[in-house]
């Protein structure tokens, strides 16, 4: 988990586009904005306590290509006072995991049972038994303190929690700078949503290298034994990569690389390792990704990642299974270019 001081690029372009409205209920106003490196942003704007439950106003940005839980199991979402009591959350009977949909963002009202003591602070803890660094959950933790001067006295609360206000994502544009300076969202140029590019690399697992952002894609689940066809199975994973590569919308060359592990004859293993870089990439533009962009090269065994053989000189299966996969190389960005000494930037949202 990652406090935000100043918000990252990808929260900020969200949040900003979203506005500050939301519903802040008679209470202690708050501006925390913390990002979890899964793709999901929580904006905490408010926290009122009444004398039987505290109800604190949030905002979530779901940036991921799947549902994400506020309250993934019991008593894992609570409040923790100075004196060491917990308030647990009052979940809704209809949605008691608190799911937000991929994709979107929604106000949250959450409310936890039970009087508030007193003291100057409380922490917010949503899914305690998750990861703040598990970029795969589903279930994303946070964590952090809330300021309860002017909390108190509140009335009218709920009497659970809730979500509202569902709607997609804001995307913003990014355009070069017109007149004095550079502005988000004017000119009508190239597109970008940052939270989107960075979820897609999440659920494809993308590593980043020196190379660039590398995604494998084992060639067991992509491709029948011996031959160069897609499976099935094999293409959710690139449905997603060709959102990805879209959604990126880079102009860096994205090379293809297909290995193999050291079974068989090497003329014949590079000839395959080709041919099933050559079948991705044909996918990959069929589904629209733009075909100048994409290289495919053939490796064969040059470059395992995991040993083909143990110690004993026995078969390592699961060493020789990572080696078989194809992995497609996405360039790094270059860093954007500073304005002009003196000019200005603004952040507006996509129309």
């Amino acid at each position: 988990m990652i406090r935000l001081a100043p918000l990252t690029a990808a929260g900020a372009l969200a949040l900003a586009a979203c506005g500050s409205g939301g519903g802040a209920s008679d209470g202690a106003p708050q501006d925390i904005q913390i990002a979890h490196p899964g793709g999901v942003v929580l904006q905490i704007q408010s926290v009122a306590a009444g004398g039987e439950a505290t109800l604190v106003r949030a905002r979530v940005m779901n940036g991921r290509t799947r549902d994400i839980q506020l309250n993934g199991g019991r008593e894992n979402t609570y409040l923790l006072t100075d004196a060491g009591e917990k308030l647990f959350l009052a979940a809704p009977p209809a949605n008691n995991a608190l799911e937000v949909p991929a994709g979107r963002t929604i106000d949250a009202a959450l409310l936890f049972s039970g009087a508030l003591p007193r003291g100057e602070r409380a922490t917010l803890v949503v899914n305690q038994h998750s990861g703040a660094d598990n970029v795969y959950t589903s279930a994303p933790r946070f964590e952090t303190v809330l300021s309860l001067d002017g909390a108190r006295g509140a009335r009218g609360l709920p009497d659970t929690s809730g979500l509202s206000g569902m709607r997609p994502n804001t995307a913003s544009r990014l355009a070069p700078a017109t007149g004095g300076g550079s502005q988000l969202g004017a000119g009508g140029q190239a597109s970008s949503n940052l939270q989107v590019v960075e979820a897609l690399k999440t659920e494809l697992g993308a590593v980043q290298t020196d190379r660039g952002s590398v995604v494998s894609l084992p060639s067991d689940v992509t491709f029948d034994f011996d031959q160069s066809t897609i499976r099935a199975e094999g293409r959710g994973a690139l449905d997603t990569l060709a959102r990805l590569i879209q959604a990126d919308g880079g102009t860096g060359t994205i090379t293809i690389e297909g290995h193999t592990d050291s079974r068989g004859d090497d003329a014949y293993n590079l000839r395959l390792s080709r041919a099933r870089a050559d079948a991705v990439k044909a996918y990959l533009v069929e589904q629209g990704a733009p075909e100048g962009r994409l290289r495919t090269i053939g490796l064969g065994e040059q470059r395992p990642v995991a040993p083909n053989a143990a110690a004993d000189g026995s078969d390592d299966e699961a060493g020789r299974q990572r080696n078989r996969r194809v992995e497609v190389v996405l360039p790094t960005a270059a860093p954007a270019t500073q304005d002009a000494p003196g000019a200005t930037s603004s952040l507006t949202p996509a129309n």
